[in-house]
């Protein structure tokens, strides 16, 4: 089966199709009963894995006599050692072929399946096998059926332990763990279990590795993730956690974090330390975005002589509130054209001008490096104080 496709038709068609496909089902149970070899057993699953991503399989699967044994079959393998992982493929790959949800969930031991995840995922270390796993939960949890199931569970605690240490360990190819949990915090049912005791802050603290030191395509659901926890929560959970100045400082630097900054910043102010983690690039984002939403407006338009800039860039932008969105700058003269290239040199050179020591704003004490306002300044320039004004804006 490893071609999957390519291999279907010699697979299910020269099988005749349902009644090959039963006849082999019913071979597989009683191959099962008849050697209990571990390895043949272990070979019996992993074909299971391998089948059960085509529809055709699945669809005869569920119509046979004795379905409910072969589902058993992969529940016990759950906890089989070495095969732990395949048995969680299987199970999700069963669900994910034609979306065949109630036959694992309806089944007598749905329960007892998700104990074995559970306690695998409590004496294992995180790997491919946990996150097989957690892909077979992934799969059948997420529905409204399945939260029900969880939430009622005796060890939907256990399980929900095992999903928090997964999440620092999630990658691109295997991520459903975020997703999960997303699901479960906006499912009033699976909500309480996953905000008992220690569980908000060692999420928090798994999100902020994962957003420090993860896959940069992970951004967005661990994001995603974070977002779902803070409207379960409030706001509170992030600001009084232990950890928060460093994960406001990793959000501040994130395109998607963005959103989730911005709506504690109002409660940022009364904190110094997060306040001072966020990001110089946000503050200036910040800044700037609340400028430009404090009304309507077009930029100010500004023509210029490269002989005479400091006088003619201090007569238009003498009025402050013109400023809020935006400066096109022209030079006047030969040169012809606008746009950011423009701005941008105009604002150097008045800059430099600005900052030249023989204009006599600044004095330095170190050749240059640093410049201090000069207590002279009144002599050298008359309007010096219009001329700092101009620095600031």
């Amino acid at each position: 089966t490893d071609q999957f496709m390519s291999t279907e038709s010699i697979m299910f068609d020269n099988m005749g199709r349902n009644e090959g496909l039963k006849q082999l089902l019913s071979a597989l149970l009683q191959s099962w009963r008849d050697n209990t070899d571990i390895v043949h057993r272990g070979n019996i699953v992993a074909f299971l894995a391998d089948a059960m991503f085509f529809s055709s399989f699945t669809d005869a699967w569920q119509v046979h006599p004795q379905a409910r044994e072969l589902i058993s079959i992969l529940f016990d393998a759950l906890l089989w050692k070495g095969v732990e992982g395949t048995a969680g493929l299987a199970l999700g790959n069963f669900v994910s072929a034609n979306g065949h949800i109630d036959l694992i969930l309806d089944h007598e031991r749905a329960s007892h399946s998700i104990s074995n995840v559970g306690w695998f995922l409590k004496r294992t270390q995180p790997g491919w096998d946990s996150k097989m796993q957690i892909y077979y939960l992934w799969r059948v949890l997420r529905s409204r059926k399945g939260c029900k199931l969880l939430s009622r569970h005796p060890h939907a605690d256990l399980v929900v332990a095992g999903l928090l240490v997964g999440v620092r360990h999630a990658t691109m190819e295997d991520n459903e763990v975020l997703s999960l949990l997303e699901c479960f915090l906006n499912d009033d049912d699976t909500r309480p279990v996953v905000l008992r005791g220690y569980n908000p802050g060692m999420l928090l603290d798994s999100i902020t590795e994962l957003l420090a030191f993860g896959e940069g395509d992970l951004c967005e659901p661990s994001c995603s993730l974070l977002q779902a926890l803070l409207e379960a929560t409030g706001p509170g959970a992030l600001l009084t956690w232990s950890g928060a100045s460093r994960l406001v400082g990793v959000l501040s630097q994130k395109r998607h974090g963005k959103d989730i900054v911005d709506a504690v910043v109002p409660m940022l102010q009364w904190e110094p330390s997060l306040t001072t983690a966020l990001s110089l690039e946000y503050k200036r984002m910040w800044v700037s975005d609340q400028i430009r939403c404090s009304g309507p407006g077009d930029p100010v338009e500004i023509s210029v002589n490269r002989g005479e800039l400091l006088p003619g860039v201090l007569d238009s932008l003498r009025d402050p509130k013109g400023l809020s969105h935006g400066v096109k700058v022209k030079f006047m003269g030969d040169e012809t054209g606008a746009g950011d290239g423009h701005r941008r040199e105009c604002f150097r050179l008045v800059i430099s001008a600005l900052c030249d020591l023989e204009f006599g704003l600044f004095k330095s004490m170190d050749g240059g490096r640093t410049l201090h306002p000069s207590s002279t300044a009144a002599e050298a320039e008359p309007e010096y104080l219009t001329y700092f004004e101009l620095v600031g804006k």
